[in-house]
């Protein structure tokens, strides 16, 4: 099982590498919105089973990269059922993406992103904003 998920981590990694490494040839900001659409599509896929035994399983990431700095999201995921690497190299590309987007487009949102905490309630991990 180790080598399937290590093989799934290297096609994932490969597909968006090659399709960020052809922005230069592609309108930049057309082909940079699909690949940030399918790696935002792909984190939700995986930690899209969010079911727990204990709050310890439930783990927080910060997702993407507000152009006033701070994450655009945050991220609740079970790491009993989701690879925590995988979803964490997901967030990372996603940031980096983001990022490179606020550096072409500009400043557009600097609204807060509150941090939250999570927590297995009634077996599922969930969201809660910390004040």
């Amino acid at each position: 099982m180790g080598s399937i998920s290590y093989s799934n981590m290297l096609v994932i990694a490969a597909s968006l590498f090659i399709a960020t490494g052809c922005e230069s040839t592609f309108d930049t900001h057309s082909s940079g919105s699909v690949n940030l659409s399918k790696a935002n599509s792909a984190l939700s896929e995986l930690v899209q089973d969010t079911s727990c035994t204990a709050s310890f399983q439930c783990k927080v990431l910060e997702v993407g990269q507000r152009a006033c700095g701070g994450p655009s999201r945050y991220v609740v995921y079970s790491n009993l059922n989701t690879e925590q690497k995988k979803a964490e190299l997901l967030a990372e590309q996603i940031t980096e993406q983001e990022t490179r987007q606020n550096q072409s487009n500009g400043a557009t949102d600097c609204s807060p992103v509150l941090p939250v905490q999570a927590l297995c309630i009634d077996k599922q991990c969930q969201a809660f904003e910390t004040k």
